[in-house]
């Protein structure tokens, strides 16, 4: 049962929420996999107006499918979809670079590079969750600078189905990559290159690499 389970509806959406992604980041609930919702409602002690709620948010973010009568599916994502992702990250991130470049100075350009290094000591130690968590943190830098919420909210659930329900790894050799393609990206930054910078994060780092596979990390 969850704590507070006779609070306000609006306290238990969020904790619900909160739990059911918490399930979908460590793996309990398997990409694919059915939820029941009385059987949910029965085991955290809720009624289902808080749950519905949780769950439709989840399905605006693309995390659930909501089948009337028939339960909840959580989403699968395919290599396919990772491929659209990127290409839409690509177009994004690329028009909030130059939209925000002015304000990009030393303290982002050194804040980048630490990141870098944190990614490339995540694989040389092999935690894939801890280098998911830099790379995330790398874009930020630049990211955070633009003033539109909406966008930014959008970009953060593109990633989180990326990287994190379940937690993902693309392999190696894709990683790798990534972190040789930061340094050329944040040398572009430091030449002062903004067209250049925003060409390079669009057309090559957010180009699809297609890899064998990836897999679940495990919780």
């Amino acid at each position: 049962m969850l704590s507070g389970a006779r609070s306000g509806n609006q306290l238990l959406r969020v904790q619900v929420y909160n739990y059911l992604q918490e399930q979908m980041r460590v793996g309990t609930l398997e990409p694919g996999a059915a939820i029941s919702v009385s059987k949910m409602i029965s085991e955290l002690g809720i009624s289902r107006t808080p749950l519905r709620e949780a769950l439709l948010i989840l399905q605006e973010q693309g995390f659930v499918t909501i089948m009337p009568q028939r339960g909840v599916i959580i989403n699968a994502i395919t290599l396919d979809d990772v491929k659209d992702i990127y290409e839409i990250l690509g177009g994004i991130e690329s028009r909030v670079l130059l939209s925000v470049f002015n304000r990009i100075g030393d303290t982002e350009i050194t804040r980048l590079e630490k990141l870098n290094e944190e990614i490339a000591l995540s694989l040389a130690a092999k935690d894939i969750a801890r280098h998911n968590l830099a790379n995330v943190r790398f874009h930020d830098v630049f990211l955070q600078l633009s003033e539109n919420e909406r966008l930014l909210k959008y970009v953060k659930n593109l990633k989180m189905q990326l990287y994190d329900f379940p937690r993902r790894d693309y392999g190696r050799q894709w990683n790798e990559q990534n972190l040789e393609e930061h340094k050329e990206f944040v040398q572009l930054i430091r030449a002062g290159h903004s067209l250049a910078a925003a060409d390079y994060l669009r057309d090559v780092h957010w180009e699809f690499k297609h890899p064998d596979s990836f897999t679940i990390i495990p919780s």
